[in-house]
């Protein structure tokens, strides 16, 4: 008996933890999320690429995690203060004929649908709309799909499946999320890795004041780090059947929404940066030079449009024509379809 208040009282000590990171991380991806939004449409005042797909998903996806944290709110109220399921607020939430549990289990389930659906187009834009290339991403979202239906089913009507049954469900949640999280990120980072290693070894450069390519994609890999880390650890404390991991199912959701305006946001700053250096140096060639100035012509490619806020990337097959470096900072238009390099003669 004394063995079961402890676990209880530990559960109840995880939730409360929980709770407090999670309106913590709130707070912060409400002042990201703004940012971003501010970000976005002043890039598309400049004329700046603009994907209204990833503008309006970013917002869907605030409202959602916005509505989580009031439920969630609304969840801790009824559990720690009101006592609706006794003995404890651990019987509250376990149960999930509760409207409120059950819209919290569903919200957690169509984010991460929305998100892993999200990253999947953007894969599929970059690779230049190659739907091979998206197969098994677009398996791995059909399969999680099939997965979290009958655990939200066996939540709802207990009775409906068989407990045997939504255990090996609950098990294929967290390795479905991180295979298609790991494979999405991937085959971004590698086709845009490859597309700069192209460049470099056909002795192409970049001399105009775009993000470099290797940016993009540390950018990329450390923002989907975060959900990926999560997954892990989530994974990792289920098979050791920990309560500690009601702390990140808590924190889950506001991470989600953070992955994608930090790269909304830190895209922005390092276009900044990019920028800001090259006119430093644009200033500091002109100052110095006492001689006439003559024009060169260089082959310049650009691979992908970084300087996108709302979406760092575009599909990476480009063209590339001479230009004169004393008019234009690079020279090139970018080929939607399928192609490789071409050169025009200026």
């Amino acid at each position: 008996m004394a063995g079961e208040d402890a676990a209880t009282l530990n559960a109840q000590m995880y939730m409360l933890v929980g709770f407090w990171l999670e309106a913590m991380i709130y707070g912060a991806y409400a002042i990201l999320f703004i940012a971003s939004v501010v970000i976005s449409l002043k890039g598309r005042k400049r004329g700046a690429s603009f994907s209204p797909i990833f503008f309006f998903s970013t917002i869907s996806m605030f409202i959602m995690i916005t509505v989580y944290t009031f439920i969630n709110l609304y969840r801790g109220i009824r559990a720690f203060a009101l006592t609706v399921v006794p003995p404890n607020p651990i019987a509250y939430y376990s149960d999930f004929s509760q409207w409120d549990n059950y819209a919290f289990a569903v919200i957690v389930t169509m984010l991460v649908w929305h998100a892993d659906a999200l990253v999947i187009y953007r894969c599929f834009i970059i690779w230049s709309r190659n739907f091979w290339v998206v197969l098994v991403p677009g398996l791995l979202l059909l399969l999680s799909f099939a997965v979290n239906t009958i655990t939200l089913t066996a939540f709802k009507h207990p009775d409906a499946v068989p407990l045997s049954t939504v255990t090996i469900f609950l098990s294929m949640v967290y390795p479905v999320n991180l295979a298609q999280n790991i494979l999405t990120t991937g085959l971004i980072s590698y086709r845009i890795w490859s597309q700069h290693r192209k460049a470099h070894s056909t002795g192409l450069m970049r001399v105009s004041a775009s993000m470099p390519l290797l940016t993009v994609i540390r950018i990329i890999i450390e923002s989907a780090l975060i959900f990926t880390v999560q997954q892990i650890l989530l994974l990792i404390l289920l098979e050791l059947n920990h309560t500690a991991q009601v702390i990140l199912h808590a924190t889950l959701v506001p991470s989600i929404g953070i992955v994608f305006v930090l790269m909304t946001l830190r895209t922005h700053i390092a276009r900044t940066e990019s920028e800001a250096l090259w006119s430093g140096r644009d200033a500091t060639a002109h100052s110095s030079s006492h001689r006439p100035h003559t024009s060169n012509t260089v082959a310049i490619i650009r691979t992908t449009q970084t300087h996108a806020e709302d979406h760092p990337m575009k599909p990476l097959d480009g063209k590339v024509r001479r230009v004169d470096s004393d008019r234009e900072s690079y020279g090139v238009y970018e080929n939607g379809g399928k192609g490789g390099y071409g050169t025009e003669s200026g």
